[in-house]
């Protein structure tokens, strides 16, 4: 199907209001996703995928793509995936869906497309701050869509969860761990932050986005970041300093030399805060062996944890998950 069509389609979809005037009848009708097709530059059709077109925010109009396995209960758990730098919502989703389907998840990427979030700025970092370093209304932030695109879920698929599990790869992790650290995601169960590049580290003198001074939304709240459940979840691979999408500013080469490395440097400098400061400390740290930057590999280990009976134990090490 040409890209043309799909965009017709979409917009179709996303037409009518999921809440607010809208009668009930009127969202199932509007809101219906259409199967997904292949439109440029998607590598291939999703077999049960579906997306539709989001609009029911104060941003720019979002794609959304999921997977609902076939027999998933109302109950089922919704996962949220963030997808990397190439803003490709279709492969994440793609990579995601034996996972789903072993596991019963109802896998949703949202697509933040490069024209409407453009650079790190619009994605990785939230679109916070305009390019000139003004502040965005939080209801314009992309970590704004977030919530409102569960309600959404929610309504298209008529699920019942209500809590929601948001995991990111890469960009995607940026995305997950300044999410939580900005206290945002009131109805998240917990966030997996892998493979992260670079990180907003607890020092108060680094500034937004690598670090906590200036960041968005008044004075940062440590107490409420560090009880956030987050789980950094680290490929022991991932170690290339030379990998092609690996940041290299300044302040994230100061984290270290490659992700796995910035990673454990982040989770340790924000545990020793934690406890100078006498405050709760709600996070863990994952291993995953033999993983380089690999979201489907990371996948399955994202899986292990949102299935466990029991979370990682918060402010421990970091342990490698066998």
């Amino acid at each position: 199907m040409k890209r043309s069509l799909w965009i017709a389609q979409a917009l179709l979809v996303g037409s009518a209001s999921l809440w607010g005037c809208a009668s009930p009848s009127a969202v199932q009708a509007s809101s219906r996703p259409v199967p997904v097709a292949s439109p440029a530059p998607a590598e291939a059709n999703i077999p049960g995928a579906k997306r539709f077109m989001f609009e029911q925010w104060a941003g720019p109009k979002v794609p959304v793509w999921y997977f609902r396995p076939e027999g998933a209960p109302a109950t089922a758990p919704i996962v949220f995936v963030m997808h990397g730098v190439k803003r490709d919502a279709d492969r994440y989703l793609s990579e995601w869906v034996d996972t789903a389907k072993e596991n019963g998840f109802v896998v949703v990427v949202p697509e933040f497309t490069s024209k409407a979030f453009p650079g790190a700025n619009g994605y990785n970092f939230g679109g916070a701050f305009t390019e000139d370093g003004k502040e965005v209304p939080r209801a314009q932030w992309s970590y704004s869509a977030i919530e409102p695109i569960f309600d959404a879920m929610r309504e298209v698929e008529h699920l019942s969860a209500t809590k929601y599990w948001l995991f990111g790869h890469s960009a995607g992790a940026q995305f997950v761990h300044r999410y939580v650290m900005l206290g945002l995601g009131k109805r998240m169960h917990a966030a997996i932050s892998a493979n992260a590049g670079s990180y907003m580290v607890t020092g108060r003198e680094v500034r937004w986005p690598f670090g906590v001074a200036g960041a968005p939304g008044g004075e940062f709240d440590f107490g409420r970041a560090f009880a956030s459940p987050l789980i950094l979840l680290l490929g022991d691979a991932d170690n290339d300093p030379n990998h092609p999408s690996l940041p290299h500013q300044p302040e994230a080469d100061a984290q270290g030399p490659h992700r796995f490395a910035r990673g454990q440097n982040f989770y340790a400098t924000a545990r020793d805060r934690a406890e100078r400061e006498k405050l709760k400390f709600s996070w863990s740290c994952v291993i995953a062996p033999g993983v380089a930057h690999e979201n489907g590999k990371m996948a399955a280990f994202a899986a292990r944890i949102i299935k466990s009976p029991s979370a990682p134990r918060a402010g421990e090490d970091c342990a490698t998950l066998d």
